[in-house]
């Protein structure tokens, strides 16, 4: 009977001391953080394409962009906070009332915000280019859907061992 507990003890020892071990690399925060770096990355390869920016160009749209980025998330951020996913459900009138007008409250911040940065972008590179973001940012999103969508389906790239 001692034997078997001991046995039993040494491999559950075994079973948990491993377990850090086999830990998928990438997972967590770094690699949380070294996914929103690649998908930088390419964000700026496909709006300089798309939007053929110059050097000169790039070197004055890229800290705008990221700020006007983080200012934009920070409204999303902000409203987040204030509403989980599916509150409206358990909300009464007069806190319905209330979402409505914190998300009226929002497009309107969004829309301020995008006015404000239209301006500066203008400044910094062609009125048709500032007139495309949208549309880039549009199709740069559907891009990243798609590629993620491959990479996660059987026999996608990221399935095997050598893929990464």
């Amino acid at each position: 009977m001692i034997k078997q507990i001991s046995a039993f003890l040494l491999s559950m020892l075994v079973l948990f001391s491993s377990s850090p071990l086999m830990a998928q690399p990438g997972k967590g925060k770094k690699g949380k953080e070294d996914k929103k770096e690649k998908i930088h990355e390419l964000r700026k390869k496909y709006f300089n394409e798309k939007l053929s920016l110059s050097d000169t160009e790039q070197k004055g749209f890229w800290p705008l962009y990221q700020e006007y980025k983080q200012k934009e998330k920070a409204l999303r951020d902000t409203f987040r906070n204030q509403y989980k996913p599916n509150d409206v459900i358990f909300m009464d009138d007069k806190q319905a009332e209330a979402f409505l007008d914190a998300t009226i409250k929002l497009n309107e911040d969004q829309n301020a915000l995008f006015k404000e940065y239209v301006a500066k972008f203008k400044k910094v590179i062609a009125v048709k280019k500032v007139a495309m973001l949208p549309l880039v940012e549009r199709e740069f999103k559907k891009e990243i859907l798609k590629k993620a969508r491959e990479h996660h389906r059987p026999g996608g790239k990221g399935q095997g061992p050598d893929d990464d």
